[in-house]
C-alpha cells in the first residue's frame, strides 16, 4: 500500500513538472513573438513616417523668408536627416521607436513653418500618447483612446 501511494505520488509530480514545463516552454515562445511582433511594427510604423517627412519635405520650399519659419525648416530636415541616419543602425525597438518621434518631430516643425507662411497645415501626425495627462477626467471625451494611426496602419491622420 505504500509503494502505491509513493508511486502514485510521484506519478502525479512528473505530471505537475510535465505541464509545467510546457507552459513555461509556450510562455517564452509567446513572449519573445510579440518582442518580434512590436519591433516589426515600430520598424513599420519608423519607416512609414520618415518617408513621409522625406515627401513632405520635397515638396517644401527650398528658402523662406521668414527667419522663424526657415529654422523651423532648417530643423526638420534636421530631424529628416537624423531619422534616416537612425533607421540604418536601429536594431531595438526603442530605437525604432525614437526614429519615428524624430519623424513625427519633423512633421511638427514643417507645420510650424506653414503656420508662419500661411499656408494649410499639412499631415499632424498620431495623437500625441500623453495627451491627456494633465487634464481631468471630466475634460476628457469617455470615446477618446491612444490609437495608432500613420501610413504603415492604413488609418487616417
Amino acid at each position: 500500500m505504500k509503494d502505491a501511494i509513493e508511486t502514485s505520488t510521484t506519478a502525479f509530480a512528473a505530471i505537475v513538472a510535465i505541464v509545467l514545463i510546457f507552459a513555461a516552454v509556450l510562455g517564452l515562445h509567446s513572449f519573445i513573438e510579440t518582442r518580434r511582433r512590436r519591433k516589426a511594427r515600430a520598424k513599420n510604423d519608423a519607416e512609414a513616417w520618415t518617408e513621409l517627412l522625406g515627401k513632405q519635405l520635397q515638396i517644401a520650399p527650398a528658402s523662406v523668408g521668414d527667419t522663424e519659419a526657415a529654422a523651423a525648416l532648417d530643423r526638420a530636415r534636421r530631424l529628416h536627416y537624423g531619422a534616416v541616419q537612425r533607421l540604418k543602425t536601429a536594431k531595438k525597438t526603442k530605437q525604432l521607436e525614437r526614429v519615428r518621434t524624430y519623424a513625427l518631430a519633423g512633421l511638427h516643425n514643417l507645420n510650424i513653418m506653414r503656420r508662419r507662411l500661411g499656408k494649410a497645415p499639412g499631415p499632424q501626425g498620431p495623437i500625441p500618447f500623453n495627451a491627456g495627462a494633465g487634464t481631468s477626467a471630466a475634460k476628457l471625451d469617455d470615446n477618446v483612446r491612444d490609437v495608432a494611426t500613420g501610413p504603415s496602419t492604413g488609418l487616417p491622420f
